[in-house]
């Protein structure tokens, strides 16, 4: 009877076994094969980037802790100067006012996408946020506009 009862449990943990390695986990973030077919390193980039921001904001909403702002965002583009935070602006760097966001925190800005509140500017008061840009023809291009701002990760 023992050996019948131990055959019997060897069968259903081989059967389990085999179902478990027969699934695997799916990333609802993973593209579909040829997603991008046709599209350009820059644009495979770009996706990439905002596929691992929208990844970000629903671990965060799924956790409660989404929080959005509505802001002025302007442009700005090399001066030559370090940021408030002492680095090199480059694109993904936002400038803030640090008693609205702290310096240090992620972002995703509608638009524009990831970025690091790693600046401060003179004008940038209150609700406004300055996006570097790597050409002024691109700040130009952007202007003045109201944009969707969320905190992905308090800096």
């Amino acid at each position: 009877m023992r050996f019948l009862i131990f055959i019997i449990a060897l069968l259903v943990a081989v059967t389990l076994v085999l179902i478990c390695a027969g699934t695997r986990a799916v990333d609802p973030y993973e593209p579909a094969p040829g997603a991008y077919d046709g599209l350009t390193a820059e644009q495979i980039t770009n996706l990439e980037a905002e596929r691992e921001a929208a990844r970000l904001i629903d671990e965060e909403v799924s956790r409660g802790a989404e929080r959005v702002m509505m802001m002025e965002a302007t442009a700005y583009t090399w001066t030559g100067n370090r940021t408030a935070s002492g680095t090199w602006p480059a694109v993904g760097t936002a400038a803030v006012d640090p008693k609205v966001i702290t310096l240090g925190t992620k972002l995703y800005i509608e638009g524009y996408g990831p970025a690091v509140a790693l600046d401060t500017g003179g004008a940038i008061r209150g609700h406004k946020i300055d996006l570097y840009m790597e050409s002024e023809d691109e700040c130009w291009d952007w202007g003045r506009r109201t944009v969707k701002v969320r905190i992905i990760e308090e800096g």
